[in-house]
């Protein structure tokens, strides 16, 4: 019979389209790839056997009959664990990715854990994704560095190097810059993790460089869920649960702080200075008081987390509608967090299913609420608390509200034309509006001066793609050619005004006829237009190609360097497919890997490369200070800002890297492994100019910083018994950062503020980022004896602001030998870039429980106690202002003989020896998080057949259950990317979350 030309759909068991399979005939070279539908065509006589394969399905045979006979359902093979993931423009199956991959299922992660935002949950499951949490408090902004830092600054303390977000396939706003952060909320709060259906990281330049100038620090490829064929789904999760707080700074009682007073003015008080009344006035109704400050404004709170959606999927397309509210009332007094969020996605097939649309609309807001003045607990133990009348005017915390709302929506619509056989178009347009709004109202109890403050900013962006595949399978040959260009344009507008009164107010909002009143408003924008290309090969599934090309022009990047180009090339041997490796029975699949690529970054001044003019600026009382000349106001280059540099371009990341991926034990175990070189070039500083200039410095491509490392991961799926499993996630990552150069002669950068503050930063080549500068501890004197003698003068050594040293004094070392300890005797103290960074996961299910256990990891870095430093900074007004640690805790000296590690707390001496730049506060900052412990039960429709649900499922979270630390602290983990203790005094809440999963 001649053979005529059929069509056929593949489906999972849910009945969602099967991409990428393959379709063969038995005996026959020819074959052919479902597209974006799981539709195929192919030529066939009746009587022929078509086979149908895909990776993570088992194979499946069926014989051609009459056209229904080519409707495949394919069934899940349990066994493997490879899968189809989204790499950039593209699908592609895990046995054929040739790059650095990483990718999470979020249904398993939402299931077990609660967080404010996605990137959070992450947290130990990825090799060489270093989650690092800088505070407790809700809606805190978390950092992501992807295979090391590589951000060089000499003014912030915190230089980030930021990943790329997409969400799908449309790059989202996932920052606003210094210049245009209204609120301090995380951005990326208002992406409901419950909607997100897996996360995918590109690791490597490979993976990233289809993504241009913007990928350099890594990609992470968000996907939302969509619906499936067959029922409509209708699920709702349901969960409540209780922050208590954790262990807090250790305080010494009022009988105790009275007691620490006093010994501190036997000591050292000078002759006529006399404690406050306070302390000795017993006839006070609260010298005997003990105010328990922490317990009064740390206190257990409620979280409260519902998510709600409704999927599903036919021969028209799918449909998916999601809704979600989140109430994380925090721990610390008037702060907390809320997050509205909705979803709505379709598909629709048209011209025969030749035509694909999907549209999703997104509309979130988050609420973070915070308090609008410093909130401190640390007051005297002996002062009564603000509920008390006595003490009406009393500054606890200043009354008045902070409110921080961030809204965002994101519109996307795109269209897939299949033109002909292995030949689509795609198009797409996206809209996306973030709006960032601050309102805060402060009034000062002491001086009753009311200060009202709004702050409006706007970000819109528009970006247009447009894209070619043509996928083709000649016999063992199958080919992938994609063409893109893309043009984007990112606005952002921010709108600022304030009034102060001299008398209360009872207005919580700026009024401009009352007090002072000023206004500020700024606009930016920049534009990117690219053109992209990538290409896969693959022979016989066993030997792989891949090379990916783009082109950016940046209205960021300097006059002479507007186009950057970002070149990458990969290549695979899936070696378990070659005869000599067919009688390994152990090992399922084994590949060996390759890649180098080149990708790049940017950064946040839209205009740095064309030159800041100022015209001027309004002083906090609204009077112009004005740029004039011969009285004509006009503009002038910014003088801090730098002399205009029009060869300012991207920073150039190159990366090689080479991996392993093996599948063992009939699918049982896989291992993974990766080693990569990532050296980052070009990294923008600010080099000095001579004041001849007219200007005070200029920016310049001008620093180098490599990374190197190994990751490692190793997942493993085992049957332990008929009705025990037991799955387990063990990943860790070794990474050693250095920089290789700097500007003006590899000259040392100590990173000061733009006030002046010294950070105790240092950047030096040979050296990796951001290490300590401190002074180099000896000990304390305990003798006079110990003081160093300059020997030609006879002199002691001078300490630091020239203090004639006495016993009890930190002894530091002279490192230049001149008997002087100064800011030159500061040494490179420490690293705080952490060497390994991993997580282990376990799931353990019994019949219908389930036991899950999160950890997390960071070995082999130091941080700074800043927390313990500035509790034991004692001025001369130190009494009854502030509470004291309980000295007991503490290696204190005293008095000659004292073995001790911390030196004499004097307030009356003439020069502190409590300074932030001693080495004796660099602590070991390794830590091993439990981060959370889930029990759960799953009930079957077996066992509850009167109800209605499909499935129900009832659990149990702690999370943040412990952490072993050698680090003296409160938490390891709460420290800034810099190695700083500063959580601000917002420790990390423990949670008891009590949740039910119920599928109709």
């Amino acid at each position: 019979m001649a053979q005529t030309a059929v069509t056929g759909r593949v489906t999972d068991e849910k009945g969602a389209p099967v991409i990428g399979a393959t379709i063969k005939v038995k005996g026959k070279p020819a074959g052919t790839q479902t597209d974006l539908t799981g539709t195929f065509h192919i030529s066939l006589r009746v009587g022929d056997t078509v086979i149908c394969s895909s990776i993570g399905f088992l194979p499946k045979h069926v014989g051609y009959k009459t056209q229904s006979d080519l409707n495949i359902r394919l069934a899940e093979d349990n066994k493997t664990l490879g899968q189809v993931l989204v790499v950039g423009y593209k699908s592609q199956a895990k046995q054929e990715i040739t790059g650095s991959v990483a990718s999470i299922k979020m249904d398993k992660v939402t299931e077990t854990q609660a967080a404010e935002s996605f990137e959070s949950l992450l947290q130990g499951r990825i090799a060489g994704v270093n989650i690092q949490l800088n505070s407790g408090e809700p809606g805190a902004s978390p950092a992501i560095i992807i295979r090391g830092l590589a951000a060089v600054s000499r003014d912030d303390a915190s230089a980030l190097s930021e990943p790329l977000y997409v969400v799908d396939g449309v790059p989202i706003i996932s920052k606003t810059s210094n210049e245009f952060a209204i609120t301090s909320t995380n951005v990326l709060a208002d992406l409901n993790p419950s909607d997100i259906e897996n996360v995918v990281v590109l690791k490597d330049a490979s993976a990233a460089a289809i993504y241009g100038s913007r990928a350099a620090n890594g990609v992470i490829l968000i996907t939302t869920k969509k619906g499936k064929i067959g029922k409509p789904q209708i699920n709702f999760n349901l969960r409540t649960g209780v922050n208590f707080v954790p262990q807090l700074q250790d305080v010494a009682g009022g009988d105790k702080e009275r007691q620490q007073v006093a010994r501190l003015y036997q000591l050292y008080a000078p002759y006529g200075t006399f404690m406050p009344a306070m302390y000795t006035d017993v006839t006070n109704p609260f010298y005997h008081n003990s105010s328990d400050w922490q317990g009064y404004l740390y206190n257990t709170s409620v979280t409260q987390d519902y998510n709600t959606s409704i999927r599903g999927a036919g021969d028209f397309g799918q449909y998916s509608v999601s809704l979600g509210y989140m109430d994380y009332k925090g721990i610390l007094f008037n702060t907390g967090f809320k997050r509205y969020s909705s979803l709505a996605s379709t598909t629709f097939y048209a011209l025969n299913k030749k035509l694909i649309i999907n549209n999703t609309l997104a509309v979130a807001r988050t609420d973070q609420s915070k308090n609008p003045g410093s909130l401190n607990t640390n007051y005297s133990a002996l002062l009564p608390l603000p509920n008390n009348p006595m003490v009406a005017g009393s500054e606890v915390y200043q009354p008045g509200r902070l409110n921080n709302v961030n809204d965002r929506m994101r519109f996307s619509s795109d269209a897939t034309l299949n033109l002909v056989k292995n030949l689509s178009f795609k198009t797409s347009l996206s809209l996306e509006y973030l709006r960032l709004m601050q309102d805060s109202s402060i009034t000062s109890r002491r001086t009753l001066r009311s200060d009202n403050k709004s702050g409006v900013g706007e970000n819109r962006n528009l970006l247009v793609q447009n894209t070619l595949t043509y996928a083709p399978t000649v016999g063992k040959h199958r080919l992938s050619l994609l063409l893109g260009q893309s043009a984007e344009k990112l606005e952002s507008k921010i709108t600022i005004v304030n009034n102060v009164s001299s008398a209360q107010t009872l207005s919580q909002t700026v009024n401009w006829p009352q007090g002072n009143s000023i206004g500020t408003s700024n606009y930016t924008a920049n534009s990117l237009l690219s053109y992209f290309s990538r290409f896969d090969y693959s022979f016989d599934e066993k030997y792989l190609f891949g090379a990916s090309i783009r082109t950016d022009g940046s209205s960021k990047f300097g006059a002479a360097n507007r186009w950057g180009v970002f070149p990458s090339v990969s290549a695979g041997w899936n070696f378990n497919k070659e005869k000599i490796f067919e009688n390994w029975k152990w090992l399922n699949s084994g590949k060996i890997r390759g890649s180098y690529g080149l990708s790049g970054t940017t950064w946040n001044n839209d205009y740095l490369a064309l030159g800041i003019m100022s015209g001027g600026s309004l002083d906090r009382y609204n009077s112009l200070l004005q740029i004039s000349y011969g009285g004509i106001s006009g503009f002038t280059p910014t003088w801090y800002d730098g002399f205009k540099n029009d060869n300012l371009t991207w920073v150039k990341t190159n990366m090689g890297n080479v991996g392993m991926d093996l599948s063992m034990f009939n699918n049982k175990v896989e291992f993974i492994f990766d080693a990569y070189q990532k050296v980052t070039k070009g990294l923008l500083l600010t080099t000095a100019l001579p004041t001849t200039s007219g200007y005070n410095e200029v920016y310049r491509n001008a620093a180098d910083v490599l990374n190197r490392g190994l990751e490692f991961t190793l997942n493993t799926n085992m049957n332990l018994s008929k009705n025990l499993s037991w799955s387990t996630g063990l990943n860790f990552a070794y990474n050693k950062n250095r920089v290789t150069s700097l500007p003006d002669g590899n000259a040392d950068i100590i990173k000061t503020s733009t006030s002046g503050q010294d950070f105790g930063s240092i950047v030096r080549v040979g050296a990796p980022l951001n290490g300590f500068f401190f002074y180099q501890s000896e000990g304390i004197y305990q003798a006079e004896s110990q003081i160093p003698v300059n020997p030609k003068t006879g002199a002691k050594l001078l300490g630091l602001q020239n203090k004639t040293l006495q016993v009890g004094d930190r002894a530091f070392k002279d490192q230049n030998g001149d008997y002087k300890i100064d800011v030159s005797d500061r040494v490179y103290s420490g690293d705080p870039n952490p060497k390994w960074t991993g997580g282990w996961t376990n799931d353990f299910n019994y019949k219908g429980f389930g036991l899950n256990v999160v950890s997390t990891f960071v070995i082999g870095r130091d941080i700074v106690n800043s927390a313990l430093l500035d509790r034991l900074k004692l001025g001369k007004s130190f009494a009854g202002a502030t509470s004291l640690p309980n000295f007991d805790n503490y290696s204190i000296w005293q008095k000659s003989g004292d073995n001790a590690k911390y030196p004499t707390l004097n307030p009356w001496s003439g020069v502190s020896q409590i300074i932030n730049y001693d080495s004796s506060y660099i602590e070991d900052g390794s830590y091993f998080k439990i981060k959370s412990v889930t029990l759960s039960y799953n009930f079957t429709k077996k066992m509850m057949p009167r109800l209605p649900f499909d499935r129900m499922r009832i659990y149990c979270t702690m999370d943040n259950v412990v952490t072993f630390q050698k680090y003296s602290g409160p938490d390891a983990e709460l420290v800034n990317v810099d190695g700083f203790d500063m959580s601000g005094g917002y420790p990390m809440r423990r949670l008891m979350l009590f949740g039910v999963s119920i599928g109709l």
